[in-house]
């Protein structure tokens, strides 16, 4: 097979954690599109040159974007994810898309618009694995393969793709016109190294504590003096050591992770900072997040794709296309 120029489209690009990825693994990024505008200030802030466009990819004519070598689509999560009770409707309703769950769904329907344009090499699908419990799944990978493609589905922990912490998504690798990538466990993780709390924690052991907190009964489990501990803002959670532990999933609607240790006797703590959640989802210290609040940043952070299993993705999507 000819080997092909190595570029990409990024469609619910974000703040670029797919973005971010799929360049280390030497990929050129020629447009991302995104609906949010903090979010495309971000991704221009860090890829400023790739082509920008701040679009609701529902209401887009797929013959003005380019065709490149792979496409990347993360459509939206929120009505798929369990929280929130979501229920899931008839077929027959769900075409209709008359509430906000359905139209928010059939944002995926977007990775079959473009590909019908384009018809990319390679296109790479991630979202949460409730999204294959969706009612119109079976139709909508139907009409992916009905394309002409070959379609792998991943369940994959950003933990064992040099993250520190546990995030497990679906990751669906579809390819066209014969491309075979080797996708086999063995070859998704080769060389790759584990990563815990510990390699990405600031040496910064908070404040003393001076009155009882949410996680005080978390702290008081503490044995070892001088060694920090994840605790976390959920029930029934127990401290444990950030050597040999990763973060529970960082998540866009909060902050959840707290760092606590025990010094002479005189317990800390601390709150998990936005630059410590960003290296669990692995960016660099060097990218600059925008949005004035705090929030904006974490809901940019906690929505990322996690930059380690982007680049292993393209890296052997790029082995695949020079052989």
């Amino acid at each position: 097979m000819a080997q092909r120029i190595l570029d990409a489209t990024d469609l619910f690009s974000g703040g670029g954690g797919a973005s971010e990825g799929l360049k280390q693994a030497g990929w050129w990024i020629a447009c991302a599109a995104n609906h949010d505008p903090v979010s495309v200030a971000t991704h221009k802030l860090n890829h400023p040159n790739t082509e920008h466009r701040l679009k609701d990819l529902k209401e887009v004519d797929w013959r003005t974007f380019p065709s490149t070598t792979a496409l990347w689509v993360s459509p939206s999560c929120v009505w798929h994810a369990r929280s929130g009770g979501r229920k899931q409707l008839p077929v027959e309703v769900e075409l209709l898309r008359v509430d906000e769950g359905s139209v928010d769904r059939a944002t995926a329907f977007a990775v079959i618009e473009a590909a019908e344009v384009h018809r990319y090499p390679v296109i790479f699908i991630e979202n949460v694995p409730e999204f294959m419990a969706w009612v119109l799944y079976p139709l909508w990978l139907e009409m992916l393969r009905t394309l002409g493609y070959h379609v792998e589905v991943l369940l994959l922990d950003a933990a064992d793709f040099g993250h520190a912490q546990n995030r497990k998504r679906m990751f669906m690798v579809a390819t066209f016109d014969g491309l075979k990538l080797d996708l086999s466990p063995g070859n998704l993780t080769k060389g790759i190294q584990p990563v815990y709390a510990a390699d990405i924690l600031d040496p910064n052991p908070g404040k003393p504590m001076t009155r009882e907190l949410y996680v005080s009964s978390q702290i008081a489990e503490i044995r070892e003096e001088y060694v920090p501990h994840l605790v976390v803002y959920r029930r029934n959670a127990h401290a444990l050591r950030a050597d040999r532990h990763r973060l529970a999933t960082v998540t866009a609607g909060g902050n959840h992770h707290a760092v606590a240790q025990v010094r002479d006797g005189v317990r800390y703590h601390r709150l998990i900072s936005d630059l410590e959640c960003a290296r669990a989802q692995g960016f660099p210290d060097s990218y600059i997040f925008t949005g004035g609040t705090n929030k904006l940043r974490k809901r940019q952070i906690g929505n990322a794709v996690p930059v380690g299993i982007a680049r292993r993705l393209g890296e052997i999507a790029a082995e695949a296309l020079a052989a």
